[in-house]
């Protein structure tokens, strides 16, 4: 019974996205005049604050494109701890723990999201007979009666859940590749893509963006990983499920733990 329970929700989880398209009618009203930040104005407002914390954590893919080019890309995110408390201790939780390690991309939206983190869908064979599960935590979000003003715009990662149940959120996520706006209000958003750099701060060159291989396989960063992932051919040529291409996440680490914004920098 319990295994039944589980499939139900992780199916529900992987089409919970489609609630982001449409309100609901009773809950509209508390954050259709809400003061909602950028991501880049939430940036500004923790650098001023050294009080609030993030908490930085780096992923790994390896997938091919659609005419089977090898890739391998790197995205580093910052959490916002103190804007999404239960929900940046719940990732940190599962990624110290190996949990997204050798999960996939499931789900892609064209132009929008991609998601990932449900441990049913795996190319570790070890993983694949653990069944590892997650917990549901509280779902940090407006219409949920907790304060979250992080709009989900460009490079935003937020929490999948099922569509009807606020606090159904355990382990899968979505990373915003272009506004998804509608999710304001309904779903927590918990950090944001920044843009690689080198150890010394600077950018990288053009040469590192565009001639950079790693193990025979081209190597991308941040949102150039982010748009070839979600510019991939989804079955059944539609704009909305999974890719044709398996797309693992090969690791997920934590960086820096609780630290000022001016540490991240």
């Amino acid at each position: 019974m319990k295994k039944v329970l589980f499939f139900i929700l992780t199916l529900a989880m992987s089409l919970s996205l489609f609630a982001c398209g449409k309100k609901d009618e009773k809950t509209t009203d508390l954050v259709k005049d809400k003061d909602w930040k950028t991501p880049a104005a939430l940036i500004k407002e923790y650098e001023e604050d050294e009080a609030k914390k993030v908490t930085t954590v780096k992923m790994v893919y390896d997938f091919k494109d659609d005419d089977g080019l090898a890739y391998r890309g790197y995205m580093t995110f910052v959490l916002f701890n103190d804007l999404a408390p239960i929900t940046v201790d719940n990732f940190v939780k599962l990624t110290k723990k190996g949990f997204y390690d050798y999960l996939t991309i499931t789900r892609l939206v064209t132009g929008t999201t991609i998601q990932g983190g449900d441990p049913e869908k795996t190319t570790s064979k070890e993983k694949a007979e653990k069944k590892e599960e997650a917990s549901t935590i509280k779902g940090e979000f407006e219409n949920n009666e907790v304060f979250n003003n992080l709009s989900h715009r460009r490079g935003v990662i937020s929490m999948a859940r099922v569509q009807d149940q606020n606090d159904s959120a355990s382990s899968q996520f979505f990373v915003v590749t272009g506004t998804f706006t509608t999710c304001d209000g309904d779903y927590a958003a918990f950090g944001y893509l920044l843009e690689e750099k080198n150890a010394d701060g600077s950018t990288l060159t053009y040469e590192q963006r565009n001639y950079t291989k790693e193990d025979g396989k081209i190597v991308l960063y941040d949102y150039d990983c982010l748009d070839k992932i979600c510019g991939l051919d989804i079955e059944n040529d539609t704009k909305d499920g999974a890719p044709t291409q398996t797309v693992q996440i090969t690791s997920v680490t934590v960086l820096k733990e609780k630290v000022s914004m001016k540490e991240v920098e």
